[in-house]
């Protein structure tokens, strides 16, 4: 099987990555202390330009500790957070019923914040802006709204937070370095598992106060590991390896997405990162049946399965560039979905 995106690794793919990586010799990690977390921590501050930084395992207990330790700090609970946001969709309302923190939902579903929606929450602690916001299409906010969020979270004493997970696929879109967009935020987060492809695993950066009482956090959290060894030497294979990649990744997604235009009965969103999304007129349930037998025909995994959109008539799917992404050929891709509209037509006719 090919895939475009991101996509599971055999064990002996990680296990060959770990044995041929020249970082397997450094000595080896004991509860988040030891020079590889050492270097990785140290080179994550210099990428995102911020005076201290903290390796997590998961970013949902980094994001957890980042909203817990601002929200102690301002003495306000009160978080804002867009209502497509992951901390919001996808992690059970955690920072809620383990945190004890109050998320309001503003901003509308289908786009990113803007200024105008932040009108009558000038009590918040902490505004979340997540770059991009991938339930929306991995759409982002323009630079100018960007440095309008940050004159607001300065008028009104607001921490501005990034949940970054994507953040290495952003910045192309800005033509700005991951320092100069860190920089208009309080506290980033950012994935290491994504773009980078670790096997796992979060890095937090911030003020060395912010970090500092973090510590405490991830410890609480249930993140003080014994050893997490192969995500910290697969986090900096990948950042030698993926990461200086990932510009041509969003090119790349560009240029499918062009070429996707093309095909009739499919509605493609011009990217903005390595992602996007794909919309065509079916049902979820015949769609997804003759998209696992072309893959398994063709042996090409190109996008998740699809689902339903807030329009009856339509469904969508994402589609994302990774590093394999050269293993396939736009004309396949093209050629993939002609024939996917094509079976799911014939299907629904049948």
């Amino acid at each position: 099987m090919r895939y475009l995106g991101m996509h599971p690794h055999s064990h002996r793919y990680w296990i060959n990555l770990l044995s041929q990586s020249k970082y397997q010799d450094m000595a080896p990690d004991c509860y988040n202390q030891g020079p590889l977390v050492d270097e990785l921590e140290e080179r994550m501050a210099e990428l995102l330009g911020k005076p201290s930084t903290l390796f997590f395992n998961k970013g949902v207990t980094c994001q957890l500790a980042a909203l817990k330790v601002h929200c102690e700090q301002a003495n306000n609970a009160q978080v804002l957070l867009h209502p497509q946001s992951h901390i919001a969709q996808d992690e059970h309302d955690a920072y809620q019923a383990l945190m004890g923190l109050k998320g309001v939902l503003v901003g509308q579903r289908q786009y990113p914040l803007a200024l105008t929606d932040l009108k009558g929450y000038e009590d918040a602690a902490v505004l979340v802006i997540e770059l991009p916001l991938r339930r929306a299409g991995f759409k982002l906010p323009d630079w100018q709204t960007l440095l309008q969020l940050r004159q607001w979270c300065d008028a009104h004493q607001t921490i501005m937070h990034m949940d970054g997970a994507r953040l290495w696929e952003s910045a192309p879109y800005y033509q700005k370095s991951f320092a100069e967009v860190a920089k208009l935020f309080d506290s980033v987060y950012v994935s290491l598992y994504k773009g980078i492809g670790a096997i796992n695993g979060a890095v937090l950066a911030g003020s060395q106060d912010f970090i500092k009482a973090c510590q405490v956090w991830r410890s609480r959290l249930g993140s003080e590991m014994w050893s997490t060894f192969p995500t910290l030497i697969t986090a900096l294979e990948g950042m030698d390896q993926n990461l200086p990649e990932i510009p041509n990744w969003v090119v790349r997604a560009n240029e499918i997405a062009a070429a996707l235009k093309t095909v009739h009965g499919l509605t493609v969103d011009t990217p903005q990162t390595n992602g996007f999304q794909v919309r065509t007129e079916a049902d979820c349930q015949t769609i997804n049946q003759a998209l696992k037998q072309l893959s398994d025909k063709m042996q090409l995994t190109l996008c998740k399965p699809f689902a339903d959109t807030d329009t009856a008539e339509q469904v969508f799917t994402e589609i994302q560039v990774g590093a394999s992404h050269d293993d396939i050929k736009t004309e396949e891709i093209v050629d993939f979905f002609g024939q996917l509209i094509d079976r799911t037509q014939t299907q629904n006719n049948s």
